[in-house]
């Protein structure tokens, strides 16, 4: 009998020890593509000059036209903006980028902004500077502390262009 409820523990310990280890493991393939896919933008960067931070060099990006949405598109989607944000019009995490250039936005604190260039462009470089109403403080700050985007005018161009070039929600 002893040897029948010694079974079950091992059973059940080796089961909690498997959904750890997949747990584990989900969360390790996870770190990786997005370390992988933010680390193949980096690897096709020009090397830092010397006496420079290899951060503030900037993928050439065009800074108008179609070439600077591509390239914003493919910012949105490397960094993994499109986790946040739709493009649709869907709620998320974050506002939706649907319609959202040249629109009036309600702020945490009851004011009002149109969504100028100088706006878009605070949003990805600050994003705690001005909150959106119904989102939380900290949120977008976290998640993109890692890119630099203050140091990279022209990849923040490219995104404002991509945001630009979203139609409106319908």
């Amino acid at each position: 009998m002893a040897q029948a409820g010694q079974g079950d523990g091992l059973l059940k310990w080796l089961g909690g020890g498997l959904v750890a280890g997949a747990i584990v493991l989900g969360l390790m393939v996870a770190a990786y593509a997005i370390g992988y896919h933010h680390g193949k933008d980096d690897a096709r960067r020009p090397p830092a000059a010397p006496g420079t931070s290899a951060s503030t060099t900037t993928t050439a990006a065009p800074s108008s036209g179609g070439g600077a949405v591509a390239a914003g598109e493919r910012l949105f989607t490397a960094d993994a903006c499109s986790g946040c944000h739709s493009l649709d019009g869907s709620a998320g995490a974050g506002p939706t980028v649907a319609g959202l250039a040249g629109s009036t936005v309600t702020l945490a604190d009851g004011t009002t902004v149109k969504a100028d260039d100088a706006y878009l462009e605070k949003a990805i470089t600050d994003p705690d500077a001005e909150i959106v109403e119904g989102y939380q403080k900290g949120v977008m700050g976290g998640a993109i502390s890692s890119f630099g985007l203050s140091g990279k005018p022209q990849e923040v161009a490219a995104l404002v262009a991509f945001v630009k070039a979203q139609a409106p929600a319908g």
